[in-house]
This record gives C-alpha cells, sequence and structure tokens, in this order.
C-alpha cells in the first residue's frame, strides 16, 4: 500500500509560512546558511565605510574654522594644521572607501551563491514533489519559479539587507554627530527628514500587496507565452489568434496594473525624501547662518551640518530603494518558500523489496484511484497478468487507460489495494527500482536538445553503437541517422523534427533500455501507416518474452494481444482474445466495428 506523507523539508523553518514581510525576511536569512556569514561580513564593511566617512565632516569643520578665523581676525592660518588635517581627512576617506569596496566585492558574490542555492533546492524539489502539484499549475509558473523570483532573490536580497542595515547606521551615526555639533540646528534639522520617514513607513504598509500580484501575474503571464508558443500551430489552425491576443491582452493589463502600481507608490518615496532633504538644507543654512551672527556657532559647525544633513537624507533615499526592493524580495520569496514548502513524495529510503530474476507476473488486487477525492477514476480493479504476455488495455477516452500506466510506475500511488510484480507489492520497492523495471513509450513523446546518442541511450549506460545504430533502424529511423553527417554524435532538436521522428526516438529509447515490463501508450499514434508495420514488426520483437501492456485507441495494433482488456469508467467491463471478445458481441464489438465501419 503507499506510504503515508514525508516529513518537513530541511529548508522548512517552520511548519506555517509567513503572512508579512518581516517573517519572510527572517526566513530568507535563515534559509541563506553558510552564505550569511559572507553577507555579514559584507554589512560589516559597510558599516566601518560609514563610520568613516562620518567622523569627516569633524575635520571639515576644524579646517573650515581655521580659515575662517584667520579672515575674519586678520592673521595669517595655519597652513600646517591646514594640511595636517586634510592629510588625515584624507586617510579616512580612504579607509572608507577600501572597506566599501570590500563590502561591494563581498556583497555581489554572495548574491551569486544565495541564487545558485535557490535554483539547486527548486531543481531538486521539482523531482521530489508528487506528479498532482503540477495538474493545476502551468508551465510558465512553475518557469517563473526558477527564473523570475530566484532572478529577485539572487539579486536583490543581500543587497537590499545590506544597504538598509548601512542605511540606518549612516542615519543613526549623522544624527548622533549632528547632536554632538549643535542640538538646536540637529533639531531642526531633523523635522522634515522624520515627515519623510512617516511617509515612507506609510507607503511600504500599503503597497506590499501589489508587489505581490506583480509577482503572481508574471508567472501567469509567462504560462500563457508558453502555452501560445508551444500551441501556436492549434492556435493558427483553428484561427484562435484574436482569442489568445485578448486572454494575453487581460493577464497583461493585470500585470501593468500591478507593476504600475507597485512601482509608482515605490517611488514616491525617493521624492519625498529628496523634498525633506531640500527642505532641510534650506533651515540649516538659514537658521545656521542666523546663529553664526549671534555668535553662538562659528562657519564650520554650518558646513558640518550641511555635509551631515546630505549624508542623513542619502540614507533615508537608500532606505526607500531597498525596502521597496525587500517587498519584491519577500514576494519572490513568498512565492518560492511556499513551492519549497510542498510535502515532498514519502521517503523510501529503507525499502529494500525488490525482486529477483524478474519473470513479469503483474497482479492488480482490488485497486482504487482517484485524482479527485470523491470521483475514483479506478474502481476495485482486478487483474492477472501471466509473464511474458502481451496486454493491450483499450475503451474511450477518460476510460482510466493511461492511469493504469501511472499507476504501475508509480507517477501515482493507489488509494486503496494492490500492485504485485512476481508476488512484490510496488508499494514496499522504491519508486525508482519499480520504474528501472519497465520500458515505456508515452503518447506525448519527448526529445531534448543533445546529439541522437544522448537521446536513444538516454538513462541507460553501456550500449554500444552498433546497438543503437540496429535499434535506429529498426524504428525506421536509418535513413535519418544517414543524414546526419555527425552520425549518434549529430546535435537535434525537438522543434526541428517531425511529431513522427519524435516517437520513433522514443521508441528507440525504449527499445535500449531493454528492461524486463514494456508499456506503449499509443506508442504509433504519430507515425504514417507504412511506418507503423515496421515499427510494430519492431515492437514484436521487443515484446517477445516480455509482460507488455499496450495502450491504444486504434485496435487494428492490438488484434494479436493475448489478452485484451476493455476499461470503461475505471472498470474492466471485457475481458478476452480479439476473436473471444468479438463473438461476445459486447462493448468492445462495437469499438472495434465503429473504427471499420464502411471498410469492405
Amino acid at each position: 500500500m503507499p506510504g503515508n506523507p514525508g516529513s518537513a523539508p530541511r529548508w522548512a523553518a517552520s511548519g506555517e509560512r509567513p503572512k508579512n514581510i518581516r517573517g519572510t525576511l527572517r526566513r530568507l536569512i535563515g534559509y541563506m546558511g553558510d552564505y550569511r556569514r559572507e553577507v555579514y561580513a559584507g554589512i560589516a564593511f559597510s558599516v566601518l565605510s560609514t563610520v568613516f566617512s562620518l567622523i569627516g565632516p569633524q575635520y571639515l569643520e576644524a579646517i573650515t574654522d581655521e580659515i575662517s578665523g584667520a579672515v575674519l581676525g586678520g592673521r595669517d592660518i595655519d597652513t600646517d594644521l591646514i594640511a595636517g588635517t586634510a592629510f588625515f581627512l584624507l586617510a579616512v576617506y580612504a579607509l572608507s572607501m577600501l572597506f566599501m569596496t570590500a563590502s561591494d566585492y563581498l556583497i555581489p558574490a554572495a548574491s551569486e551563491k544565495i541564487a545558485n542555492l535557490v535554483r539547486r533546492d527548486l531543481s531538486r524539489k521539482i523531482n521530489t514533489v508528487p506528479l498532482n502539484y503540477y495538474d493545476g499549475r502551468t508551465t510558465g509558473d512553475v518557469m517563473s519559479l526558477m527564473t523570475n523570483d530566484a532572478d529577485i532573490i539572487g539579486n536583490q536580497s543581500a543587497d537590499c539587507i545590506t544597504q538598509a542595515v548601512s542605511s540606518v547606521t549612516i542615519a543613526v551615526g549623522a544624527v548622533i554627530m549632528m547632536l554632538y555639533t549643535d542640538w538646536k540646528l540637529a533639531a531642526l534639522s531633523a523635522l522634515p527628514t522624520a515627515a519623510g520617514l512617516l511617509f515612507m513607513l506609510f507607503i511600504i504598509r500599503h503597497s506590499g500587496k501589489y508587489f505581490s500580484r506583480q509577482s503572481r501575474d508574471l508567472g501567469l503571464i509567462n504560462g500563457i507565452v508558453d502555452e501560445n508558443y508551444y500551441g501556436h500551430e492549434i492556435v493558427r489552425t483553428y484561427n484562435g489568434e484574436a482569442g489568445a491576443m485578448e486572454r494575453f491582452a487581460e493577464v497583461d493589463r493585470d500585470l501593468f496594473r500591478s507593476s504600475f502600481l507597485a512601482r509608482t507608490m515605490g517611488g514616491t518615496m525617493p521624492a519625498a525624501i529628496n523634498f525633506a532633504s531640500n527642505i532641510s538644507y534650506v533651515a540649516v543654512c538659514v537658521f545656521g547662518s542666523m546663529l553664526v551672527v549671534e555668535g553662538e556657532i562659528g562657519y564650520g559647525v554650518v558646513v558640518a551640518f550641511i555635509v551631515y544633513s546630505g549624508m542623513l537624507s542619502r540614507p533615508l533615499m537608500m532606505l526607500s530603494e531597498s525596502l521597496t526592493s525587500m517587498q519584491s524580495v519577500s514576494a519572490s520569496a513568498d512565492r518560492i518558500f511556499a513551492f519549497l514548502d510542498t510535502p515532498d513524495m514519502p521517503d523510501e529510503s529503507t525499502k529494500t523489496a525488490r525482486p529477483g530474476k524478474v519473470r513479469g507476473e503483474v497482479e492488480f488486487d482490488d485497486l482504487r484511484f482517484s485524482y479527485v477525492p470523491g470521483r475514483e477514476v479506478i474502481r476495485g480493479l482486478n487483474i492477472s497478468v501471466r509473464p511474458g504476455e502481451k496486454v493491450a488495455i483499450v475503451g474511450p477516452t477518460g476510460a482510466g487507460k493511461t492511469t493504469l500506466a501511472n499507476l504501475m510506475l508509480r507517477f501515482y500511488d493507489a488509494d486503496s489495494g494492490d500492485i504485485r510484480i512476481d508476488g512484490v507489492s510496488i508499494y514496499d520497492m522504491k519508486r525508482e527500482d519499480v520504474r528501472s523495471l519497465f520500458c515505456m513509450v508515452l503518447q506525448d513523446s519527448w526529445v531534448f536538445d543533445g546529439t541522437i546518442r544522448e537521446n536513444v541511450a538516454y538513462g541507460c549506460g553501456g550500449v554500444s553503437d552498433s546497438r543503437l545504430e540496429e535499434i535506429l533502424g529498426d524504428v525506421g529511423l536509418g535513413p535519418f541517422l544517414e543524414s546526419h553527417a555527425g552520425g549518434l554524435d549529430a546535435k537535434i532538436a525537438a522543434s526541428s523534427l517531425s511529431s513522427g521522428q519524435r516517437q520513433q526516438i522514443s521508441i528507440a529509447r525504449a527499445m535500449a533500455k531493454d528492461a524486463p515490463l514494456l508499456i506503449l501508450d499509443e506508442a504509433t499514434s504519430s507515425v504514417d501507416t507504412i511506418t507503423e508495420r515496421r515499427i510494430q514488426d519492431a515492437m514484436d520483437h521487443l515484446m517477445r518474452g516480455r509482460t507488455s501492456f499496450v495502450i491504444a485507441h486504434r485496435l487494428s495494433t492490438i488484434v494479436n494481444s493475448d489478452i485484451i482488456l476493455v476499461v470503461r469508467d475505471g472498470s474492466i467491463v471485457e475481458k478476452g482474445s480479439h476473436s473471444e471478445l468479438m463473438a461476445l458481441n459486447g462493448f468492445y464489438r462495437s469499438l472495434y466495428d465503429s473504427q471499420f465501419e464502411g471498410c469492405d
């Protein structure tokens, strides 16, 4: 029987996903693992750079006071003092630059490593989640996780955290130094900045939802592009361009609205901070000049405050940008963590059962299965197949034929009942051990960009070139192989092959694996009649001595089967050889006659 759901994955820091930016970012920092050290080191260097830059204005004040005092007092300027102070100031700013350079090296390096970590975990997760996870999702949405969301995490996560810490350090340091220099001017210049900060927090509070919608809409639009690209022939054949464009335009409008609102609200923060900064400059210049006239402060204090005001506005601008990035990072991280938190298939590392020398006896014992709870597709199925038999499975579309193949290969696990191979339950075996017993050709053929050899010998090393050439000849691809100068090492792409050629390569791949059990799901549905006959001869040779399951709509291809199982509404309604079923004059006879109606 199928096992219980597996334990939570290693990246699940808690049982529940965070519902806010703070919680998501806290989890993201924990997720970074050892790369946090590089991020922390980058932050430390950035803080040190900030500290040295904060010291500088104090020496500018000393230089300004010396020059202004000498000019107003009618004495000579102490050039040695000016030179010494300027040299020390230059050293301070040089150290600040060196520390910032180190930070600028560490943070991008950590960002790329984090992006690589995200992609590795996503790639690993794709292979561990149950197939039913993908049933309600588009390819584009999953691709958006691997590309857009992973890129945002990699490019912005470490940067925005470092920028936020650095900006807070600069702001706090600037305020402290301003209070140390003159508390009156500090209080006056802080008022506009505080107003800008409050406005920034208000915007952040209300704009987060638009970044989440933007990330979601981007996944939807990628899904539509993916569907229209791979199905462009169907779209054009059925004159569906207008409908496809209308659907794309609808989602694109949603993406435009969410992106526009996210960018607009995020863009108001720098403008507000810049406005507050300008007000602060004016206040420092006007009231600072008044205090100089009254003799309460010197010109150097005004110069230092102008520098500090600029330093105070700059980190707030940085903070507004980093908080905007944090919202985008949070939205992407939330989507990624939602995927990573999806329960894995049950762990089967402790399973050791496996048939010895496989004879090929397959039993289905009271098998029940439903894709959606309460709506059974397979109902109490009982079949016993003897070793070496060729079993055809026929029936109308949606009857559950392909579902049987998926259950045998454990792409899905049954709700109840059992499937046994040579008396060993497939649920007592590891999934990979079960699948190693089968070679298979699906109705939807799959070819990847690579060489002919890589495609045919996929997953089965040790197949000789002569054997591969023999297999290609058996499935009708001999002329195709000869037409490529590189032979088996010639590069091919799915887009350059006809549907029939892709299916022939899939059949050749199954023959190269040479497993003891065989599943053919409409294996010749995309080839012409002449090629089908040639492939059928090769298939007959391949199936000899092997237990084979042939799922077919074209009944002419399975008339020589040992057993034909007629499936209807998830149950076996008829069973027997072709001649026996025709003699019954039942459902199989009606299916067969409907295909050959009007033929002499």
